[in-house]
């Protein structure tokens, strides 16, 4: 499957990993499979990590990155202080990511699209650290 949706420090992120073609189905499906779950775990995440770096085409519409803004912003009702990042080192893809984000900005979410994942991770550690205390995540 080539987008993979895995729980990190036990429940207290998420991490969505692409690879290779990623279709509109997929990648909103993927986001529908974490955001629409149960209020408990949904209110237990603190941070989020998207990874896009080995997707080798996104075959995503304006639709789906529309779907997916709407599906955070109901998200966000249930967990308003989540932290989330973004990792797109192709251009398409990091422009696509720089436009959900914008749709994105009603959630109040902390959220920033980087472009390798070593700066994401330091920035998700040092907004989880000061926003809620928590200072050893592995991301593992």
């Amino acid at each position: 499957m080539p987008i993979d949706v895995r729980d990190l420090d036990e429940g207290l992120g998420i991490l969505i990993s692409g690879t290779g073609i990623v279709t509109d189905e997929e990648y909103v499906n993927s986001h529908k499979k974490y955001l629409s779950q149960d209020t408990k775990k949904l209110k237990k995440y603190r941070y989020s990590l998207s990874d896009y770096t080995a997707v080798t085409e996104a075959a995503t519409s304006n639709e789906a990155i529309t779907q997916i803004a709407t599906l955070c912003k109901r998200a966000s009702k249930v967990n308003p202080e989540a932290v989330v990042a973004v990792v797109a080192n192709q251009e398409l893809i990091y422009g696509l990511a720089r436009m959900s984000q914008i749709l994105m900005d009603e959630t109040g979410w902390a959220h920033e699209v980087f472009r390798n994942r070593e700066d994401a991770e330091f920035w998700i550690k040092e907004r989880v650290k000061v926003k809620y205390g928590i200072g050893d995540l592995t991301m593992a």
